[in-house]
């Protein structure tokens, strides 16, 4: 045997190492009677040659969860600019008597979608807004209002959620809907005592954001495990809470804002009044059209750049977030803002980087629906897109780390994962998925996407086998 033949011989016999490991992995999940049932769809891509090394079922359409959220943020990175910043602005209508402080007209917030504003991710960035607008305000001379604290007309249409969404989720903070005005996450606490086991639970108070909400309270003590729902629909104040909540214990239920630009305009109101300045109207739904009117800048507040809004989404699975990007991209660069338009937005974005977005079914930008059907071959292909981009380095960062930061933080804690593998999680009833990278013990760097639909075994023993086969990739290559 020449060495021509021996070195063939030994790349052979690696190779089929390598093949023989993942598939071992693999089988030993397909064999496992817990997991009958369980559809499986997976991808891994060599970020440098973009060779797929192993696969399985790669493109079967499955509900990929949370992982979906890669899509949105490698657009908006790659469309926008990680530099890219949104702007919600405070404006005067009207004609103002500056000696007497009496404007004659409207104070207006024109909002441009920014889905941070007022957070609590980014409350160094931000501050106390509303109290910023009223100094604002102050340092303009405005002492009397004649009109209202109004909202301009919205840049985007007037669907806050996506059609895929369950109604089981839009009364909870991750159904928060988008507008164009959003603030605080779009949340707000509800705070609540459980008692003796099996007796009514009781709503102690309700924060600040959502003390116009009326809630029926259908809640039991049950337990240990927090069970209680929140069950609410956009633009309606009227809610209900039911399910459990663990005995002799106090828990928050975090819930999903109605009206965000409606709630923000009445508690601008309010803090003006309590500052001294008089403000003559009361809010109300009807927005504001102030193409042509007499305006007057007061301030601009600007988000954190989409390289920072990306890495919170990445890192903590904010949907509302996600699917705020998506009906951005709609309105920056599609025909509306719109869902949809933000969707085929993406969709162009995928085949300018090779991949075939034709066959996947993307109902949201989040991955809240179940109904959403993504290859893990498509998603491995943005992924190794994405790792040779320009925006290499801002989007791999926007991934938490195994067992480290994060969705990741409870995620391959393993010790040989420690400093090799970076992902998005993705989980939902039945649904367990992870996109990312994973560097070998012989250095390369690997795409993967693992996506498991229709598991009802506990979601422990399917992330377990997932774990396995990113360990003899490790191992093996």
């Amino acid at each position: 045997m020449n060495i021509k033949q021996l070195l063939i011989s030994s790349l052979f016999f690696l190779y089929a190492a390598f093949l023989s490991g993942q598939q071992a992995a693999l089988e030993a999940a397909l064999a496992d009677t817990a997991l009958t049932g369980t559809s499986w769809s997976i991808c891994i891509t060599d970020v440098s040659t973009g060779e797929t090394v192993f696969e399985y079922d790669a493109e079967r359409n499955l509900a990929p969860a949370s992982v979906t959220k890669l899509y949105p943020t490698a657009a908006a990175l790659s469309l926008l600019g990680h530099d890219y910043c949104f702007k919600t602005e405070l404006l005067m209508t009207g004609e103002m008597n500056k000696r007497r402080g009496i404007l004659e007209g409207n104070i207006i917030i024109y909002g441009c979608g920014d889905p941070c504003l007022g957070s609590p991710y980014f409350s160094d960035h931000y501050g106390d807004v509303i109290d910023k607008w009223v100094s604002a305000l102050k340092e303009a001379g405005v002492l009397h209002v004649k009109g209202r604290v109004a909202a301009s007309e919205s840049i985007y249409d007037f669907n806050p959620v996506p059609g895929g969404w369950s109604w089981a989720d839009l009364g909870n903070y991750y159904g928060a809907g988008v507008y164009d005005i959003n603030f605080n996450d779009n949340t707000y606490n509800i705070y609540v005592t459980g008692h003796s086991e099996g007796t009514p639970a009781t709503i102690d108070s309700i924060s600040l954001f959502g003390r116009e909400m009326q809630i029926k309270n259908y809640l039991t003590s049950s337990g240990t495990s927090d069970r209680g729902y929140v069950y609410n629909s956009p633009y309606s104040y009227d809610a209900w809470i039911s399910g459990s909540v663990p005995a002799d214990r106090s828990i928050i239920l975090k819930a999903s804002m109605p009206d965000p630009p409606g709630i923000l305009m009445r508690h601008l109101t309010e803090r003006l009044r309590a500052a001294g300045i008089k403000v003559d109207g009361n809010p109300t739904d009807q927005r504001i059209d102030i193409e042509g009117l007499d305006i007057t800048p007061v301030v601009i507040t600007v988000s954190p750049p989409v390289s920072e809004i990306i890495k919170v989404i990445n890192h903590e699975s904010v949907n509302m977030y996600a699917d705020q990007l998506r009906k951005h991209l709609g309105y920056y660069l599609g025909e509306s803002g719109s869902f949809g338009a933000g969707t085929e937005v993406i969709k162009d974005f995928l085949d300018s980087a090779g991949c075939d977005p034709d066959r996947a079914l993307m109902l949201d930008g989040s991955g809240l629906s179940p109904n959403n059907g993504i290859s893990a071959r498509l998603t491995a292909g943005l992924l190794v897109y994405m790792y040779n981009s320009k925006d290499s380095a801002i989007f791999l960062s926007s991934l938490p780390a195994a067992g480290v930061s994060g969705t990741m933080k409870n995620y391959f804690r393993s010790e040989l994962f420690n400093g090799r593998v970076i992902a998005k999680t993705g989980s939902i009833t039945g649904v367990r998925a992870f996109g990312g990278y994973v560097t070998t013990q012989g250095g390369k760097t690997m795409a993967f996407t693992m996506i498991a639909n229709g598991f009802t075994a506990p979601w422990r023993e399917v992330t377990d086998r997932m774990e396995k086969i990113i360990e003899e990739l490790i191992l093996s290559h």
